[in-house]
C-alpha cells in the first residue's frame, strides 16, 4: 500500500494521502487540523509525482518476480530546514 504522509508548517499536523484520494478531479486537500487549502498547481504535480514514483516501485517488484532481477523499494523523505540553520563548513 502506497500512501503519502503531509506535513503542514502552520500547525505542525501531519495527515496522510491516499491513492483513493489522489485525483485530479478531487479538490486539493485541506490540512484536517487547521484546514488550510494545498495549492491546485502543486496539488496537481503532487499527484503527478506519486504516480510515478509509486509506477517504479511497482517495476521494481514486477521486474523482480517476472525476471528475476534483483529487489528494490524506494522511499522519499524530506525534511525542511530554514535556511539559517544550514551550515556550510568550508
Amino acid at each position: 500500500m502506497d500512501y503519502l504522509k503531509v506535513r503542514c508548517f502552520h500547525c505542525k499536523g501531519e495527515f496522510e494521502l491516499y491513492n483513493r484520494n489522489m485525483n485530479y478531479d478531487d479538490k486539493p486537500p485541506r490540512c484536517p487540523h487547521c484546514l488550510k487549502k494545498m495549492d491546485k498547481t502543486q496539488w496537481e504535480r503532487l499527484i503527478n509525482a506519486y504516480y510515478t514514483f509509486a509506477e517504479v516501485n511497482k517495476n521494481f517488484r514486477k521486474y523482480h518476480e517476472d525476471r528475476g532481477e534483483p529487489l528494490f523499494q524506494v522511499e522519499l523523505r524530506s525534511y525542511f530546514v530554514k535556511p539559517e540553520k544550514i551550515m556550510i563548513e568550508d
